[in-house]
């Protein structure tokens, strides 16, 4: 596909404003603070289920946290560490689908 990178620049703009939004969401609920242990702790022991998304959530983070970082510095990408930052600060599915987009481009 020619233009598939734009698939994942689309995915990223998606995955950072939903995420952003369930952060701002349970922000409110807390009065305007984010707690980092109760959004921690609501993914762990809310049932069996947000166990099985969390793990599969951290399992599948940790593997595209290593592949930006690995093929990151193979094809020598230009400011690496800013992916590895918005991943932390703002999630993993705004970070992982923009590294492809760059990634995808700098291969074209």
């Amino acid at each position: 596909m020619k233009n598939a990178h734009y698939l994942y620049l689309v995915l990223s703009l998606v995955g950072g404003s939903i995420t952003f939004y369930y952060v701002y969401e349970g922000m409110m609920l807390n009065n305007g603070k984010f707690d980092v242990i109760d959004f921690v702790q609501s993914t762990w022991t809310a049932n069996p289920y947000a166990k099985s998304l969390s793990c599969d959530f951290w399992t599948g983070a940790i593997a595209g946290t290593f592949f930006i970082l690995v093929e990151g510095l193979r094809i020598k990408i230009k400011y690496l560490y800013l992916y590895l930052l918005a991943t932390v600060l703002i999630g993993f599915a705004f970070a992982f689908p923009l590294f492809l987009f760059v990634r995808h481009r700098q291969l074209a």
